[in-house]
């Protein structure tokens, strides 16, 4: 089971560091961005150009709840734990986890703490597939600027 641990473009050292002092005998890469704390047991990286191999070549990804991440994680069918960095201001990752949870697209960790206990369980379970929905908002826009000119004479 490869394991890719991401936090994105933002700094999420907590994540990291617990992950890499925590979870034992795995195959596990960091991509730890402007990160401070270093891995001591696992390979990392900061940032690649081959990002969507090391997507490809992982089986479980582990990720911030950053909706880019997240969405695209779930549109390329990938087994994910979404952890909400729960010190952000915003609240937008909070809110999104909530979602991926209630429709049970995903695992999310909300204490660092479950991470070894979702690894143990995410091979064998089957999440509800994510469907993408495209928002065409342009036909609506298109449309009623011709009903206005079509109006108008």
């Amino acid at each position: 089971m490869r394991i890719l641990v991401t936090v994105g473009t933002t700094q999420f050292d907590e994540l990291i560091k617990h992950v890499d002092v925590n979870i034992k005998n795995k195959d596990i890469t960091f991509q730890i961005a402007s990160g401070t704390y270093i891995p001591m047991n696992y390979k990392y990286f900061t940032f690649t150009d081959n990002f969507n191999k090391k997507i490809e070549d992982s089986d479980i990804i582990i990720t911030h709840s950053g909706a880019g991440s997240v969405y695209s994680f779930l549109e390329m069918k990938k087994k994910i734990i979404v952890v909400p960095n729960l010190e952000r201001v915003d609240k937008h990752q909070r809110e999104l986890a909530k979602y991926i949870e209630e429709n049970d697209f995903a695992y999310v960790a909300w204490d660092l703490n479950q991470i070894d206990t979702l690894l143990n369980k995410i091979e064998t379970k089957e999440f509800r597939k994510y469907e993408k929905i495209d928002f065409f908002k342009t036909v609506e826009i298109k449309n009623i600027i011709n009903e206005l000119i079509v109006s108008t004479f």
